[in-house]
């Protein structure tokens, strides 16, 4: 028995339908855009800084060429090897001692007799001149140092307590301006002017007079001061004329009698001499006696010791050579050491030299490395951008079909069906089963 045939049809909505057609006007719009590079820096350059980096390791890498010490090296490695020096040394002598001669007996003088001195005769004394007294007049003298120091402090307490009473009064014309009610104008000036002008007069006559008082004290004391000091003067020009009259005296009575003791002392002094002369002219014959045999045994004396000193010389001399003969075979001995020592000295300071060369070699190499990275890094820019160019068009079409696939797809399905003689059997047997 034959059953009935179905069918199946796929419906899309048509919201759906026209969403698909939103979205893809849409992406169609997008892709339609034409494509903008990029035209702002891309790559960031090198700073001030780093620049002046360069340059100083520019200048260091020129400094540090400047020297070649392969060349330097080189040489140590052609000098010659270091030898030992040959040492000489001679014997000492013994040196010439002068041979003694015999000392001679100085010449004494003959004593030729002491003279008997000029004595000059006494001459009178003179009076020496006595100034008179000088008097100065009240025009000379300094008014202003006989004023008393406290002047001024008395003028200024008594202008203090007229001013004070002046401020009284005037405190009182505005109290009185108050109550006239001509407080701030011209009537209130001229009462306070009218109250403190008493005051300021009587404190311009108090100042006049006190100082008028202290300047005739002053010159009271002044002239007082000038009559003593005439007194005094007149009193000292009389003592010095008396004492200018004594010493005249005393120097005439002086001179008579040190010219008589004047010509005792030469007589004496002129026998004394006499005597003296003799007895001096035998005590030198006998020192010239003594002085040549002690300079004869002085010369025999220092010329044994001059013998001797010449041969302790000779025999220092000879140690100090052996010595110093010593000293220069070590020092021949070391000197090749010492040259190897300063050669590697040397050699150490060049590999040195070389060495800053090398790092010298590395930062200017650094320095290139930067540089060219900076460079490429501009290329690979340029390049990234060509290939984002290039990429446009797919990246376009990406966002076409991404439009498209973003929204969901509500496919209904919709079924025909034709009914047979078996669909009914089977539809009977399910009821009564």
């Amino acid at each position: 028995m034959s059953k009935g045939s179905q069918s199946s049809t796929a419906t899309i909505p048509e919201w759906q339908k026209s969403m698909y057609q939103e979205v893809f006007g849409a992406g169609r719009q997008i892709a339609q855009q034409p494509f903008i590079p990029y035209t702002g820096p891309q790559v960031a350059g090198f700073n001030p800084d780093q620049l002046r980096q360069f340059q100083a390791t520019r200048g260091l890498f020129e400094s540090a060429m400047g020297y070649d010490p392969r060349a330097g090296l080189q040489q140590l490695a052609q000098a010659p090897t270091p030898t030992i020096a040959p040492v000489t040394g001679t014997t000492a002598q013994i040196g010439q001692v002068a041979t003694p001669t015999a000392a001679g007996i100085q010449q004494i003088p003959i004593f030729g007799g002491a003279q008997v001195q000029q004595i000059a005769g006494p001459q009178a004394a003179q009076i020496s001149g006595v100034q008179g007294p000088q008097f100065r007049g009240l025009l000379d003298v300094d008014i202003g140092a006989y004023q008393s120091p406290y002047q001024q402090q008395v003028i200024d307490l008594a202008l203090q307590d007229i001013q004070r009473q002046s401020d009284i009064a005037q405190q009182q014309a505005q109290s009185q301006a108050l109550r006239a009610g001509a407080f701030g104008g011209s009537r209130s000036a001229l009462l306070e002017s009218e109250a403190t002008r008493p005051y300021a007069e009587q404190a311009a006559r108090t100042a006049a007079q006190l100082r008028q008082s202290g300047f005739q004290q002053a010159q009271q004391a002044a002239q007082a001061d000038l009559a003593r000091q005439q007194q005094l003067g007149l009193f000292g020009a009389e003592q010095a004329q008396q004492r200018a009259l004594q010493q005249a005296q005393l120097a005439q009575q002086a001179g008579l009698a040190g010219y008589e003791g004047a010509l005792q002392r030469a007589q004496q002094q002129a026998t004394l001499a006499q005597q003296a002369g003799l007895a001096g002219q035998d005590v030198a014959a006998q020192r010239a006696l003594q002085q040549a045999q002690l300079q004869q045994q002085a010369g025999l004396l220092g010329a044994e010791q001059a013998q001797q000193r010449a041969l302790e010389q000779a025999r220092l001399a000879q140690q100090t050579g052996m010595a110093e003969l010593d000293i220069a075979g070590r020092a021949a001995l070391m000197q090749p050491e010492l040259d190897l020592r300063t050669r590697q000295f040397q050699a150490g300071l060049l590999g040195g030299q070389l060495e800053d060369q090398y790092r010298g070699l590395g930062l200017l190499g650094g320095v290139g490395t930067q540089q060219q990275q900076l460079q490429q890094q501009a290329l690979n820019q340029a390049y990234n951008e060509f290939l984002r160019a290039q990429g446009y068009g797919q990246q376009q079409l990406g966002a076409l079909t991404q439009g498209l696939s973003g929204i969901p797809a509500l496919v209904g399905e919709v079924s025909k069906k034709k009914t047979g003689p078996g669909d009914i059997l089977a539809s009977i047997a399910g009821i009564f089963s």
